[in-house]
């Protein structure tokens, strides 16, 4: 291969790698616009949620959800299960294929050791902590409930998993009850039956298996002094039912009566996805009025961590552009690790520019060095330029000084490749190729003098 098919070869190799560069800063802002959706919506929604037993008040509360992600055009998958406790351990089986994305429990709960375990948010919804009995008006305080034979409801349900934390907490543990697991309507009939003297139910506060209950002849105890246990357990709060509130026309309640209420939640594991965990804080937030208020407000006592991004969706008081816009792109780039990069690259154009000023001040120097070389020899009434219309004269120029002018020749010569090296590279900020061009035109003035002199003063050299 000759030197110029070497040189062509060079040159078709420096344009096909230009060319992929180009279309490679072409589609990085392609795959950045493709990921934008210009009619934010909920499309992009995938998720799975585990809720409860399907006759339950949690599996129509995530049916509700799904039906408000459908109007969105997402889709939310309602898996129907147990309770609460299966809840917790698919959300914790990290081997699970079919783990969950999202799962509902309620506040008040013992979730120690449930690293994996994230707090999404509170949902907009109240489940109230009813305890039933033949004669439970006769129950004044807490400590009524001394060697009480008490129900607490299915294993794995929320009613089950609160009252236990409930009776072992401190100031209960000499309670001696006897606690017993029934489904809530065999609650009922047992305690019907008096072979049970309490029943403890955790639904919300209209339930219809409350207001049937009531209308049977069973009671509500209503401690008075409930807000001492509440304040060993901040996750529940005292509320009060009033006269009739359950049954207005039949007065059930008939007297006011105290009441414990806790929060519903909604919970993820570190494995899903932020666009996941953004569009469920949107829908919820779609879903259910109040919602950014409730979350805001209410202070955090479930030992969960809250996921990394609802205080900004709570602050923004919804999602921000990029997570209207752009979702997909902030799984890969999260927003804080988006403004790193921003200032990244922002630093690394300022000192690319400002490598490229420098070399360019180096260059600039070179030059104009070699000039002063160059009008040391010849003598500085001459400009450089002029130097090509000179008509050397052989004697002038001893052997030392053709070797001065060589070395200025090969110099000006290395100097003139490293310019067009640099004006080619493919870092040069866009722009500034312009400024070495203008260099390498200066450079090139100078060598052409020195050579056309040297050829002048050769020509001389043969002619004697």
């Amino acid at each position: 291969m000759g030197p110029g098919s070497a040189l062509s070869h060079r040159r078709a190799r420096l344009v096909i790698l230009r060319i992929s560069v180009v279309l490679g800063l072409i589609a990085v802002p392609g795959l950045f616009f493709a990921a934008i959706d210009l009619t934010p919506d909920l499309s992009a929604m995938r998720v799975t949620l585990v809720s409860g037993p399907a006759d339950g008040e949690d599996y129509a509360l995530a049916s509700r959800l799904a039906v408000a992600a459908r109007r969105h055009r997402g889709t939310l998958v309602n898996i129907a299960t147990a309770g609460v406790g299966v809840n917790l351990n698919r959300l914790r089986d990290t081997r699970a294929g079919d783990r969950p994305d999202f799962a509902l429990a309620v506040e008040g709960l013992d979730y120690s050791g449930a690293a994996d375990l994230k707090l999404v948010a509170r949902v907009p919804a109240t489940r109230t902590l009813f305890v039933l009995g033949r004669d439970a008006d006769a129950l004044h305080a807490i400590a009524d409930l001394k060697g009480r034979r008490i129900g607490i409801g299915p294993k794995d349900s929320a009613t089950n998993l609160l009252a236990r934390k409930i009776l072992n907490a401190e100031p209960l543990r000499g309670l001696n009850a006897t606690v017993s697991e029934y489904p809530l309507p065999a609650q009922l009939t047992l305690l019907r039956a008096h072979r049970l003297d309490l029943g403890l139910f955790l639904l919300a506060a209209d339930a219809p298996l409350i207001r049937e209950a009531l209308r049977q002849g069973l009671q509500i105890a209503g401690p008075g002094n409930g807000e001492a246990l509440a304040s060993h357990l901040p996750a529940l709060r005292v509320t009060t039912l009033y006269p009739g509130q359950i049954d207005l026309l039949r007065g059930l309640p008939p007297i006011a009566k105290q009441a414990f209420e806790t929060d519903v939640l909604m919970l993820t594991h570190r494995g899903v996805s932020r666009s996941k965990k953004m569009e469920m804080l949107g829908l919820l937030d779609a879903t259910f009025k109040g919602f950014i208020d409730l979350n805001r407000n209410r202070e955090n006592h479930t030992g969960l961590a809250e996921i990394a991004d609802l205080k900004g969706f709570l602050q923004n008081g919804g999602p921000s552009l990029l997570d209207q816009y752009a979702p997909r792109l902030l799984d890969i780039l999260p927003p804080a690790n988006l403004l790193h990069a921003v200032v990244v690259i922002s630093l690394l154009m300022n000192a690319m520019t400002l490598m490229h000023r420098f070399r360019l001040w180096r260059i600039d120097h070179h030059r104009v060095q070699l000039e002063e070389q160059t009008l040391a020899l010849f003598g500085r009434h001459y400009t450089v330029m002029e130097l090509a219309l000179l008509k050397p004269k052989a004697e002038e120029f001893n052997a030392g000084r053709r070797q001065r002018l060589n070395v200025l020749i090969d110099e000006t010569q290395a100097l003139r490749q490293r310019i067009r090296r640099y004006s080619v590279a493919l870092i040069v900020p866009m722009g500034s190729e312009m400024f070495y061009r203008t260099q390498e035109t200066l450079v090139e003035g100078q060598l052409q003098a020195l050579r056309r002199f040297r050829e002048g003063l050769e020509n001389a050299q043969r002619a004697e």
